[in-house]
């Protein structure tokens, strides 16, 4: 198992959430994974990818996002994503709407591996083929098994 498939828990996986707003997504998601690790102050970490959206958008082209924030809270980097059909106008760079979104979460110490996997995960959302066959998942853990595959 790769890097990412391994930080990325199903669990973490919202396949076609109800939220139309990129706040209220990035709120769903960041409350996933305070449920499922059992992180204290959820709210800290939203603000910090609230922040950091700020500064410029992480929709990165193809329909995909990949909100990101290091925090002083976390000991591990943590992912969540959203499957979203229909896609959602998030007011991108390149004014295409989003489907996939990944976000993004570590510790403040770390910003080197922080880069490297904001980097690999970059990569494999420049692969069209990927794209598609996540956009396709059926379900969270069909989702996973795709990144998983990528990512061995």
């Amino acid at each position: 198992m790769g890097v990412i498939s391994a930080k990325l828990k199903a669990e973490c996986i919202l396949v076609d959430p109800p939220e139309t707003e990129k706040e209220e997504l990035f709120r769903h998601l960041v409350d996933t994974l305070a449920s499922v690790y059992g992180i204290e102050e959820p709210d800290l970490l939203y603000q910090s990818i609230l922040k950091r959206e700020e500064m410029v958008s992480t929709c990165i082209g193809y329909g995909c996002a990949v909100p990101h924030c290091q925090s002083e809270s976390l000991e591990k980097t943590l992912f969540a994503a959203a499957r979203l059909d229909p896609p959602r106008d998030f007011d991108t760079p390149d004014g295409q709407p989003v489907s996939l979104v990944f976000l993004m979460a570590g510790p403040a110490k770390n910003t080197g591996s922080h880069i490297r996997l904001l980097s690999k995960l970059a990569r494999f959302l420049h692969d069209p083929q990927f794209r598609e066959d996540l956009e396709k998942a059926v379900d969270a853990g069909d989702f996973h098994r795709i990144i998983s595959l990528k990512d061995q």
